[in-house]
């Protein structure tokens, strides 16, 4: 490929996430040249809001892209772009189009409690908008180097999002532990590409698919039926470094104290934002990569789900720290994701985008409440954690939140008919499909355990023994309006997930 083809725009296919790092770098000029020491508080809401319409606009430049609508769009190699570093193809389109719709979101709904949080600093949001600028590279990564950069990207951002409040020695625990636990992650990752690179001599995913397809390669050569170990052993590492991130057990114990110790609005991100381009990565290396060696994949996939699955969903049954029960509640979600993932067909990538298309909605809506109950001490404290008690008889003091976080709570625990008991269904469906029936039987066991925890919070809002609740600050009623669309989606895919299923399946019939 020369140079003239490298600047065609033809192959340019990075147009929203060029937007977002100039966007980005033309914000820290302009908040640098203000002085932003002075003006700090009084632009910190309008930064956010600005950082939210940048990513509504690449949104919209994601679906501008010539190749959603293009003839040749199922032509597989006229979507790789930069020495096909980066594909271009509609998982990407529409995996970099969630990441950004739920990312705009969240900075709308963070803007007004980045001061109640103790988060004034400029620098706060900028790392967070780098950090989905690294979640959309990687959704659009098509080589070990490129994914491993994007997802450094990621977790450097993360490791000061998670102890960027410095007078919380909780704070500083949880970016020290994070930073640990992320570097053991990258070790593996970069260990699984050498030897994933010493067996093939490439590290581009669609390489990687074309010599591994190609029976002719193993006979070419004694040395390559004897490097074949490597690449089983690289593909392995490579896989338990994306488990680690995904907080799946048992890689799950940093999430815990992380999540916990973490400011709230970090925490929001981490739950809910990070999860999906993780996902996409993991499909792509497994799916198309070392599509022949799916028996192994699945192996583990289906092993770590099940484990996943029953961890969180006793790990949270005594918990009374509502971040610390929502941690257990990403595990076991993340191991019915992975299920999906390990059932090793299209069906199943396809209940995989469902579910977590589902899951980040259900996280939106959960995660607003946390931040918008802010509950009114009488005097001045320094506690920022919540804990399942300050949710009180939520009823009486706010009745249409309180019916909201019950709608929510019930989509999650995926009970019906709500959408959260489709996207469980899809899940438990393609397991069955790849014929793992006992498999499926421990998971449908494991999501009627988690159950309780989600039916407790809802005891808690409505039958608590207490003759007052808590008294809380009054709503923001312009970001009610984002909370009443979270809400809206769930009941629109409850009434209609067709609508959804439809999208995902072209998405993955395009793509694979």
């Amino acid at each position: 490929m020369s140079f003239s083809n490298l600047v065609e725009l033809k192959t340019f296919n990075v147009f929203p996430e060029y937007f977002i790092g100039i966007s980005a770098l033309y914000i820290l000029v302009v908040i640098v040249l203000i002085s932003y020491n002075v003006y700090g508080l009084i632009v910190q809401k309008a930064l956010s809001e600005c950082i939210g319409l940048i990513l509504l606009l690449s949104c919209y430049l994601v679906l501008n892209d010539d190749l959603v609508f293009s003839k040749n769009s199922f032509d597989f190699v006229s979507t790789l772009g930069f020495y096909k570093a980066s594909i271009a193809d509609y998982f990407a389109f529409f995996t970099k189009f969630v990441v950004c719709f739920f990312s705009s979101m969240y900075f709308f709904i963070i803007a007004d409690f980045l001061k109640d949080n103790k988060l004034s600093s400029f620098e706060y949001l900028l790392i967070l908008l780098f950090a989905v600028l690294g979640l959309m590279l990687l959704c659009s990564s098509n080589d070990l180097l490129t994914a491993y950069l994007s997802i450094e990207l990621v977790s450097l951002s993360s490791y000061v999002l998670a102890a960027f409040r410095k007078t919380s020695s909780y704070s500083a625990e949880a970016g020290v532990k994070y930073l640990v636990t992320g570097a053991i992650s990258s070790a593996f990752f970069l260990l699984g590409s050498s030897f994933m690179y010493a067996y093939s001599g490439t590290i581009n995913i669609t390489d990687f698919w074309l010599i591994i397809s190609d029976e002719g390669w193993f006979h070419l050569d004694s040395t390559n039926y004897m490097l074949e170990p490597f690449l089983e052993i690289g593909l392995a590492f490579v896989i338990f470094s994306l488990f680690i991130k995904l907080a799946l057990a048992p890689f799950h114990v940093w999430s815990l104290d992380v999540y916990e110790g973490s400011p709230t609005i970090s925490t929001f991100f981490f739950a809910v934002i990070t999860k999906l381009s993780f996902f996409v990565f993991l499909v792509r290396i497994s799916y198309v990569a070392a599509f022949k060696y799916y028996e192994i994949w699945q192996f583990y996939g289906i092993t770590i789900a099940l484990f996943s699955v029953f961890v969180g969903s006793f790990g949270g049954l005594r918990q009374r720290k509502l971040k610390t029960l929502l941690a257990y509640s990403s595990v076991s979600h993340m191991g019915y994701a992975l299920l999906a993932f390990s059932a090793g067909s299209r069906f199943g990538a396809e209940m995989l985008l469902f579910y977590l298309v589902i899951y980040m909605f259900s996280g939106l809506g959960v995660w607003f409440i946390i931040l918008v109950t802010r509950v009114n001490r009488k005097r001045y404290t320094e506690k920022f954690s919540k804990e399942l008690g300050d949710f009180s008889l939520l009823r009486k003091s706010n009745p249409a939140l309180a019916l909201s976080l019950t709608l929510t709570m019930f989509s999650i625990a995926g009970i019906p008919p709500l959408v959260g008991f489709f996207a469980k269904m899809g899940v438990f469906l393609s397991v069955l499909h790849a014929k793992y029936y006992f498999v499926a039987l421990l998971a449908i066991l494991c999501s009627v355990v988690s159950t309780f925890y989600y039916i407790r919070i809802i005891k808690i809002l409505y039958f608590e023994n207490l003759l007052v609740g808590k008294l809380y600050y009054p709503l923001v009623s312009s970001k009610t309006i984002l909370f009443s669309l979270s809400i809206f989606f769930l009941l629109f895919f409850f009434i209609n997930p067709t609508a959804l299923y439809l999208i995902v399946y072209k998405v993955v019939l395009g793509s694979f």
